[in-house]
């Protein structure tokens, strides 16, 4: 699967545009990072048509470290669990034992590594913008992954927020238990269960907290650690959002931990216990849509196409043949179903943007997003992966991965958390798949089996059916 920065396709062209000039009317873009220009001994350069930048420059800037093989010539970038290897004149690079093709080679001015300005927005997932006027690129790094799953804000008390509820007390009312006062009309969304460390995440849309709460916040939220309960470890609370008010708990538990919780007039209980002794209810699991007489609209995206083939394969056929296979496959099974109303963002060989796709899901309301590929890395590389970006998908991603990987029966490389464009930007939950590999002989040859695409559409409708409660 290739990855796309659609701002830089625009800077790409404007950049070109420069080349054309000469050197006597050259223009030397000024390059700023989160608002700091960054200066270098080299100015940024056009090599083919495109904008080449010293990786040192900015990855330097962001914390990464670079090593240089003088002997292979090759400049390997580390950042956390991410590495990148870059060889001098070869325009492809390695991600993480994944092949990734450049806009130009790796060049080499006055002991500078030049890569592509396009390569280091898409694999440093930087965003850009383009200032004309100043010719300045602007790079912004993108936030950090959030906690739970967004950093709280710092509540001003002199910016009103409305709400048409108000939290006036949380506190720990001994044993497994806790209690929330309020005042208004206070109802919490379907709670989350995130891991490391366990916790559920109540928030509460349209309330905030009274003053005399929100007064005791210090850096944006309430902590507090629970001793002396086996399953309440303890419990922190802060706004969310002030557009809307939204005020969010988070309740730390142990292992095989389930709660039951009350509400009356005013107040919500919130008792936690063995999941096992949880009435008529199971060990908490990620939250999944219940049963429900509404038609679902859900939206399947064929990766790639027209223009774009996406990764080739051993096999000689491209990638953009077997997303839009799966997909047609996937209609077909989807339509018997009177609950679900499936859409696709192309049926034949045509091209989408992503912002199309992104606008398409968003302008029918869709309810799931389902964007399907295949990967393309060393030929050793094998095995199933499955991404999603907002917190709101992460349950849907674990259970069409665990569909994904009984059909295909490849090594299960995992959910993985990634800001790919078309499940970033839309807001419902949203999922990718990366089925296998086309640079594997053995996965490419199972991925265009037609027994093995059915499949393949199979599972993934019944990881969509079982997400949806659908039966």
């Amino acid at each position: 699967m290739k990855r796309f920065v659609s701002v830089l396709m625009f800077m790409s062209i404007f950049f070109t545009m420069f080349s054309a000039v000469g050197q006597a009317a050259e223009v030397v873009p000024k390059l700023f990072l989160n608002g700091q220009q960054l200066k270098s001994d080299v100015n940024p350069q056009i090599i083919n048509n495109a904008t080449v930048v010293p990786v040192r420059t900015v990855s330097e800037g962001l914390g990464y470290l670079i090593d240089w093989d003088n002997t292979t010539k090759t400049a390997t970038v580390t950042h956390a669990n991410n590495v990148i290897k870059l060889k001098l004149n070869d325009n492809m690079a390695v991600v993480n034992d994944k092949k990734v093709k450049m806009d130009t080679s790796v060049s080499i001015i006055k002991g500078y590594t030049l890569v592509p300005l396009r390569f280091i927005g898409e694999q440093f997932g930087l965003d850009f913008e383009w200032k004309a006027v100043e010719k300045e690129v602007h790079m912004y790094e993108q936030n950090k992954e959030p906690t739970d799953p967004t950093e709280p804000i710092d509540p001003d008390p002199n910016l009103p927020v409305e709400a048409a509820g108000q939290i006036t007390d949380i506190y720990y009312s001994g044993g497994s238990s806790m209690t929330l006062n309020y005042e208004g009309t206070v109802k919490a969304n379907k709670p989350m269960l995130l891991e490391n460390p366990k916790r559920i995440v109540f928030d509460f849309p349209n309330t905030n907290y009274s003053s005399n709460l929100s007064s005791q916040f210090l850096n944006g939220q309430v902590e507090v650690n629970v001793t002396d309960s086996t399953y309440l470890q303890g419990y922190r609370y802060s706004l969310f959002s002030n557009t809307p008010a939204t005020a969010r708990l988070v309740i730390l538990i142990g292992d095989n931990t389930g709660y039951v919780m009350t509400e009356e007039a005013g107040k919500i209980q919130f008792s936690l216990m063995s999941a096992a002794d949880v009435p008529g209810t199971p060990p908490i699991t990620d939250p999944v849509t219940p049963p429900s007489s509404k038609v679902y609209n859900v939206v399947l995206d064929a990766g790639h196409g027209g223009s774009d083939p996406g990764a080739a394969s051993v096999l000689k056929k491209p990638e953009k043949e077997f997303t839009l296979s799966i997909a047609l496959k996937m209609k077909a099974l989807l339509d018997k179903e009177s609950k679900i109303k499936v859409h696709l963002t192309r049926t034949g060989d045509t091209y989408p943007t992503l912002d199309d796709r992104v606008k398409f899901a968003e302008s029918i309301k869709a309810d799931l997003f389902m964007s399907i590929h295949a990967n393309s890395g060393v030929s050793s590389a094998t095995g199933t992966e499955t991404y999603y970006y907002r917190d709101n998908s992460k349950a849907f991603a674990s259970v069409i991965h665990k569909h994904l990987i009984a059909a295909t029966g490849l090594k299960d490389r995992g959910v993985k958390k990634e800001a790919y464009k078309v499940i970033k930007q839309t807001t419902m939950p949203a999922v990718l798949i990366e089925a296998g590999f086309l640079s594997n002989a053995n996965d490419a040859k199972m991925l265009f089996d037609d027994a093995a695409q059915n499949k393949i559409a199979a599972e993934l409708v019944a990881g969509i059916k079982e997400y949806l409660n659908v039966k």
